[in-house]
């Protein structure tokens, strides 16, 4: 029995600029449809649409029609009801969590929803306990990790039990346990009857699973594959062209030069906030000119403290960090940006302009790169150059804070998870740029749970575990990530 159904005719935010033409789907009672296309192509526009978000609440325009679970929500009196039977999950966190602790967060659907005092507290706390942030239910979310934050808006999204969970790009923010928690969270809503729509860019993570995959390009739909789908390599080739990553990373030859020179010297350091308790201990490494690394371990591990370390933020509890042979602590701020860059998880953090355009225009003054070559590092800048920074995609943000730091021209640049939310296409373009970064002799520390990074774009791999940091065959890790994730194709 279907307990979703949408035909979408065609939707926009403003009349007369159609987004969506064509879209049409129906859902089982524990059934799981698999959106997928590349940025910009109209995948969270329908979520909004066929929920009725987008017609009641941003003044955009449906024609078609829609029902979940005896729902119309087209109509404004329906769409009141739409909270009792969704949870959703959007692209990014910080823009989906408005309370101030996970115990807030969590309660906050539950209250508006009508439910007894003692009702809330018990589905509160197995919310959180399911996934694992009870013994932080009264911390400032601020003061999570992004892979908590982003457990938050599971715990969130199904403390209600909707009968229809979506998920918008669930895994952007996640390392491969994570992704491994929300396929297990996927696979208990079906079991329980409901209904699971994901929008992810990396298909490969639900191919397996879903009873149907819908592709969408440019608003309409392009392929459809039905149960018991088993794409064929040409497929799965044509997928990737079109950003949709449906097939396990390759493992490319790396192209360390080993004779160009140690630029960044780590050596016997002690990682952490506490004296007495180092998140990473006696870590020694060294990163040559031009190469690309990539930084792998669990959320929680110290990757982020790590590369904070190594930019001053935070100060190592032992041990010592040289750039070109020169200790950062001793450095000047403008000196020390120009030797080694970090580029935040959150790319919001380095804006300051009101638009794209003039987001550029400060960065190449400030760095001292020519505005042409500035600009020259977004591919989509002449389209979008008039638009405020922070209505980008979580991707293009990212990317925007990348060509900042580049920028700056410096001798390292450090990424926090910078493929969070790019299709396999804009990948791939970024793949381009830091290929021509290393030509230039930039070096770069990534740190990731990406098992696409590892195989298709770093030179070699750091692998953090148990408190420890070592060197790892690349081959080795991406089938370690692999596995962990559930990848089945």
């Amino acid at each position: 029995m279907a307990g979703v159904r949408f035909e979408i005719g065609e939707a926009c935010y403003t009349p007369g600029r159609r987004i969506l033409r064509g879209v049409s789907s129906s859902i089982d009672e524990g059934g799981l449809l698999l959106v997928a296309g590349p940025s910009g192509s109209g995948k969270t526009t329908l979520l909004l649409a066929f929920t009725g978000v987008l017609s009641n609440l941003l003044g955009g325009v449906i024609e078609g029609s829609s029902e979940i679970y005896g729902v119309n929500p087209l109509d404004p009196s329906g769409f009141k009801s739409v909270p009792r039977v969704v949870g959703a999950v959007l692209q990014d966190p910080d823009r989906q969590l408005a309370m101030p602790t996970p115990w807030d967060e969590a309660s906050f659907l539950l209250e508006n929803l009508g439910y007894r005092d003692e009702e809330v507290g018990k589905a509160v706390e197995g919310a959180l306990r399911r996934f694992g942030l009870l013994d932080k239910a009264h911390f400032h979310v601020e003061d999570l990790s992004s892979g908590e934050k982003r457990r938050l808006t599971f715990a969130s999204a199904i403390v209600h039990e909707p009968k229809l969970l979506i998920l918008d790009e669930p895994t952007a923010s996640l390392d491969p346990w994570g992704i491994r928690e929300v396929k297990r969270l996927v696979e208990e809503a079906r079991k329980g009857g409901s209904s699971v729509i994901v929008v992810e860019h990396k298909a490969r993570h639900f191919i397996g699973e879903a009873d149907r995959l819908m592709v969408i390009d440019r608003g309409t739909v392009k392929d459809e594959y039905g149960p018991g789908m088993a794409l064929r390599d040409e497929e799965l080739e044509r997928l990737a062209l079109m950003g949709i990553d449906a097939r396990r990373p390759e493992v490319r030859e790396p192209q360390r030069r080993p004779d160009s020179g140690a630029v960044l010297e780590v050596d016997s350091l002690d990682v952490g906030q506490i004296e007495d308790r180092p998140l990473i201990k006696e870590a020694s490494f060294e990163v040559n000119r031009g190469e690309v690394i990539a930084l792998v371990g669990p959320n929680g591990s110290g990757k982020t403290t790590l590369l904070k370390t190594l930019i001053g933020a935070v100060k190592p509890l032992s041990g010592s960090i040289r750039v070109r042979g020169s200790d950062i602590l001793r450095m000047k701020r403008s000196k020390l940006l120009r030797a080694i860059f970090y580029i935040p998880q959150q790319p919001d953090h380095l804006f300051v302009a009101s638009t794209l355009e003039g987001e550029v225009k400060e960065a190449s003054r400030k760095g001292g790169l020519g505005f042409a070559e500035a600009a020259g590092m977004i591919p989509w800048y002449q389209e979008l150059r008039s638009q405020s920074p922070y209505r980008l995609s979580f991707g293009q943000r990212m990317w925007l804070s990348i060509a900042i730091g580049g920028c700056y021209r410096p001798d390292v640049m450090l990424l926090d998870e910078p493929t969070a939310g790019l299709d396999y296409r804009l990948f791939c373009t970024l793949r381009g740029f830091v290929e021509r970064l290393r030509e230039k002799g930039l070096s770069i520390l990534i740190a990731t749970h990406d098992s696409r990074v590892v195989g298709e774009l770093s030179d070699g791999a750091l692998m953090i575990e148990d408190g420890r940091l070592r060197w790892e065959d690349r081959g080795r890790v991406v089938e370690t990530l692999e596995h962990v994730a559930g990848v089945l194709i």
